[in-house]
């Protein structure tokens, strides 16, 4: 049975069994479902089945007279194979509104089936079937004969569009960059708004929440009745083999929209534009759009980030003033806690879960200390969703319906070769055990599935984040060493270390005369221990010049460095071996980088480092300058949080 129904349906369903057990009739079908149908006189569907002369009561009386009640409750709850196949084609039917069934749809498929009891009860009772499917049908029918389709329905998506406007999340703290968009739009000239700011910060959801206004119209009047489609620049360059094809194309779409005053395109990644379709000979997408723009025949709303801003559309002087800025800028944390706990019911309804306030809060913290690529609020919203998905994979009512879905194929399969083989008493015993366990499975799914609500919490987050980056829990982490058999120091202060405790930072310094043993521990812990964890290993001996730090962090000539891998592995293992050995600057470099918790690369990215496992090593620290001297105030010992000596330990106070 397809779980994707809206609450009304869920509600049908449940109803539609209901009906089955006052009945007593040994099984749930169209009839049933009709009847739960009618029984709900809010739907607008069931109103208009009352205009025919079919409500409840009449329904149920022919139900009687034809089928009868039976002379006993079953216990066995079973669907007949007409309603699971009109289930399923309702599944089709809800296909433009996201594959979510509603009671529309279920109706929709008990009429089109044309079979069943239902539509026979209908038939004795002198309804003209015809007529009662026309009417249900008429909008539908209407959308697929309008013949009036424009080249951007095609090629675009309409924004405004009431049953996608019902998809958008909500968006919160906004309203100056919504009302400067609104204000743009609204000018007579340069009223071409464009949405400057880094990826994820929220850019798209602005044009979402405009479309929303809009569609309920609560807009200035200038802007009423708007359609904003979005238009992608891939979907227009397919298809288009031939020079002139592309260009042909995009100025039909470009002439829809200054024909029709009420469209507003909006391009996401504009600066796509350039180039797009620009083979030999042909002319750029944003070569042609530009008279339209500069003639104010078409309302356009871009967005791009700051980098691709920089590197394409501020470069083409005449492109850039025809569009007028608005930034935006990453959400603090409390916008982004704000914005959380205004999706909170969102999400809970879609994933059928709880989320309580103090686990808002966590999920927060932890996108901000555990999530680093990316800005807010949408590493934030990706960690609800993901936390929230995870949850309803663990949960052990998903488990126990594959558990017996399992057992109900076995059965079958079973029951199947006893019929082959002409054994049909031995196979009809395997008939009723199936049956009595397709009754219990049915259960299950309508009762527990849609009523059990499961409450996420913290462990919840951190197996999302561990299972992200591939990392091992505490628990594992100590069971693989003890499979070492090894008590060295180091394995010590690894056994204390947690990933999840707050300002947690494992920097160490190891001293040992003997540098291969010591290469060969570290060596040993991560390819026993951190096996999965992403692994760099530097011979800061080959760093003795300040310029070969651009191995480290990069140069506009060397974008293969060695931290470049830590962008996507921020949990990495980091072994600087000999690190007294390395230039003096350098060493300051990456010791005050590991106090800020990041290091910048050569393009200024901040690369986190702050969940880096990273063990410094060298052979005396009387040896070199920076390192003889544990009180001078410049000295190197006091920025590692432990030095491990052969046979004690020095912690910093």
């Amino acid at each position: 049975m397809n779980l994707f129904f809206d609450e009304a349906s869920q509600k049908l369903i449940i109803n539609a069994k209901k009906e089955m057990y006052e009945l007593k009739h040994p099984y749930v079908g169209s009839e049933h479902l009709f009847l739960a149908i009618l029984k709900e006189d809010s739907l607008d569907i069931t109103k208009k089945l009352n205009k025919y002369n079919v409500n409840y009561n009449n329904f149920k009386k022919e139900i009687i007279n034809v089928i009868g009640i039976g002379t006993k409750e079953n216990n066995w709850f079973l669907f007949t194979p007409l309603l699971r196949r009109i289930i399923n084609n309702a599944t089709y039917y809800s296909k433009d509104n996201n594959r979510v069934v509603t009671p529309y749809n279920l109706l929709v498929s008990i009429l089109q089936e044309g079979d069943g009891i239902a539509n026979r009860i209908l038939l004795g009772m002198n309804i003209d079937m015809n007529k009662l499917c026309e009417d249900i049908l008429k909008d539908e029918l209407a959308y697929s004969k309008s013949n009036d389709k424009l080249l951007l329905d095609e090629y675009a998506i309409n924004m405004t569009d009431y049953d996608k406007v019902k998809t958008y999340d909500p968006v919160i703290g906004r309203d100056n960059e919504i009302d400067r968009l609104i204000q743009i739009l609204l000018r007579k000239n340069k009223n071409n708004p464009l949405l400057i700011g880094e990826a994820g910060v929220g850019k798209t959801a602005i044009v979402e929440e405009l479309s929303r206004r809009i569609n309920s119209g609560n807009i200035p009047y200038k802007l009423k009745n708007k359609k904003i489609y979005s238009l992608s620049m891939s979907i227009l360059v397919a298809g288009t083999k031939y020079r002139g094809e592309f260009e042909e194309k995009i100025n039909k779409i470009l002439k829809e929209a200054k024909d029709n005053e009420d469209i507003i395109l909006f391009i996401d990644e504009v600066h796509t534009l350039m180039g797009a379709g620009g083979a030999e000979g042909a002319i750029d997408a944003s070569n042609i759009i530009k008279p339209f723009l500069a003639r104010g025949d078409i309302k356009v709303i871009g967005a791009t980030t700051l980098d691709e801003y920089f590197n394409f559309i501020e470069k083409d002087k005449a492109l850039d003033r025809r569009f007028q800025k608005i930034y935006i800028e990453e959400a603090n944390r409390d916008l982004v806690s704000n914005i959380l706990l205004n999706l909170k019911p969102i999400y809970e309804k879609y994933h059928n879960v709880i989320l309580k306030k103090d686990i808002i809060n966590k999920i927060v913290d932890y996108s901000y200390n555990y999530v680093f690529n990316g800005r807010q609020p949408d590493k934030a919203i990706d960690l609800l969703d993901e936390v929230c998905a995870y949850s309803v994979i663990s949960n052990n009512i998903n488990k126990e319906i594959l558990d017996y879905e399992k057992e109900i194929r076995e059965i079958e399969e079973v029951k199947n070769k006893k019929i082959k083989d002409h054994k049909f008493k031995e196979a009809l015993i395997y008939k009723n055990k199936e049956m009595n366990l397709r009754s219990i499975y049915n259960n299950v799914v309508i009762n527990n599935f849609i009523e059990t609500r499961i409450v996420v919490d913290k462990k919840m987050i951190e197996k999302v984040i561990i299972n992200r980056y591939r990392l091992l829990t505490k628990d594992e982490i100590e069971e693989r060493i003890s499979k070492l058999n090894d008590n060295n120091l180091l394995l010590e202060e690894i056994k204390k270390y947690d990933y999840f405790k707050n300002n947690s930072k494992f920097n160490i310094l190891l001293v040992n005369k003997n540098v291969l043993e010591t290469n060969f521990l570290v060596d040993k812990i991560v390819k026993n221990v951190f096996i999965n964890n992403n692994y760099i290993s530097v011979d800061m001996n080959e760093f003795k010049d300040y310029s070969s730090i651009t191995r480290l962090i990069g140069s506009k000539y060397e974008d293969n460095y060695l931290f470049k891998s830590i962008k996507e592995n921020p949990f990495s293992i980091i072994y600087l071996k000999n690190i007294d050995k390395a230039n003096t600057r350098i060493i300051k470099v990456i010791l005050n980088s590991i106090d800020k918790g990041y290091i910048e690369d050569y393009n200024n990215y901040k690369i986190n480092i702050s969940k880096c496992i990273i063990i410094s090593s060298i052979s005396d620290v009387s040896s070199e300058v920076g390192f003889n001297n544990i009180k001078e105030e410049n000295n190197l010992l006091i920025k590692f949080s432990k030095v491990i000596y052969l046979d004690s330990i020095y912690t910093k106070n």
